[in-house]
């Protein structure tokens, strides 16, 4: 494969995809896309291939691009039907296209998407208040809807579906398995695994404060520097000095969440045969693996 691209991960949002993609990128046949979500066809067509082609640092590998933005699709105001321009563009620049779709209990994915807000600062809402009154935190979740308009240009059998569970319990496979959709050669190489990235968390007082003196990605970078420097068995404890967990799921807001997505997780059922939503009396998705 070279340019165009002709493997997309395509999301959803906050479910691995950055560490996925990271995991990948070790291959010396696979280029990422830098940055990794370069958002051509729903933002930047309009800069041309040129510009796109310029986001690979190598032409002569295979080229992904992890941009979850090609699922996050919002319907448009006289319409109920999500629009196909993503996917149609998709195949008019590389009609061979082969996906890599990887998902999440669609109530845990909303949770998680909604504490990335808050601990950014764009977001004071409650949860229940922000899901009713935001498509943002919604839409990714709603998996059938987003996978259908690429349907009418591409056979399902293009797309590899990872459940955000599996790929936690054995990221090596999936990673394996992506080689073997996209046609690199991935058995004689040994990936590693490296600590998860856009993990979830919320920033402490003086967090907060680093964060507003420093910007988010500064403070990034000076944690990264930080921890680097100091012995392994330091690092959690000085990670709770500006940062700490964010709450769990309730177990209302999450019987809540499981009947708004309901209709549409069974339908990707359905559809793929991968279960994600929870089963009735279980806290996450029973274990289903399609690599």
């Amino acid at each position: 494969m070279s340019f165009p691209p002709a493997a997309f991960i395509i999301g959803a949002q906050r479910s691995g995809t950055t560490s996925l993609s990271t995991v990948l990128d070790q291959h010396p046949s696979i280029v990422l896309s830098t940055p990794k979500e370069p958002d051509f066809f729903p933002v930047n067509w309009e800069r041309g291939l040129d510009w796109y082609r310029a986001r690979f640092r190598r032409p002569d590998a295979t080229l992904i691009d992890a941009s979850v933005s090609y699922t996050m699709a919002w319907p448009s105001p006289s319409s109920d039907e999500l629009p196909d321009t993503v996917p149609r563009l998709i195949h008019q620049v590389s009609p061979r296209a082969k996906f890599v779709y990887l998902v999440r209990d669609p109530g845990e994915r909303c949770h998680s998407a909604y504490w990335h807000e808050v601990r950014a600062g764009r977001e004071r809402r409650s949860l229940r208040e922000a899901v009713e009154q935001s498509a943002y935190y919604v839409m990714a979740s709603y998996y059938h809807r987003q996978i259908k308009p690429f349907l009418k240009f591409f056979p399902l059998d293009r797309f590899l579906i990872v459940r955000f569970e599996d790929f936690v319990t054995d990221p090596l496979l999936t990673a394996q398995a992506c080689c073997r959709l996209f046609g690199v050669e991935g058995a004689g190489f040994c990936f590693r695994w490296l600590e998860p990235k856009n993990q979830s968390f919320l920033y402490s007082n003086l967090g907060r404060l680093l964060r507003d003196v420093l910007g988010e990605e500064q403070l990034k970078v000076v944690s990264r520097i930080a921890s680097s420097s100091l012995p392994r068995y330091l690092r959690p404890y000085a990670k709770r000095v500006v940062a700490r967990e964010i709450p769990g799921l309730a177990t209302d807001d999450r019987a809540w969440l499981a009947r708004h997505f309901a209709e549409d997780a069974q339908a990707f059922e359905r559809l793929t045969g991968v279960p994600v939503a929870a089963r009735p009396g279980s806290e996450r998705p029973v274990a289903s693996i399609r690599l």
